[in-house]
């Protein structure tokens, strides 16, 4: 899948942590290539990679299921 560029803004505090982050742990990353590993680490967590409920479909509502 082709990448996307995305801009993201953060607060010094933020930026500070992460450059912290690489230099403990990703020397030598760029500050994008991390953000990206938490970012897709974050978005595969159970959590987010569940398909979210829509629930139902216009054509199977009637008045029995409104409350």
């Amino acid at each position: 899948m082709p990448a996307i560029p995305v801009t993201l803004l953060v607060d010094e505090r933020t930026l500070a942590m992460l450059d912290r982050h690489i230099d403990i742990h990703r020397q030598g990353r760029s500050r994008a290539d991390v953000v990206m590993e938490i970012l897709v680490a974050w978005a595969a967590s159970p959590e987010h990679a569940a398909e979210p409920d829509e629930g139902l479909r216009p054509e199977d509502l009637n008045a029995s299921n409104d409350s």
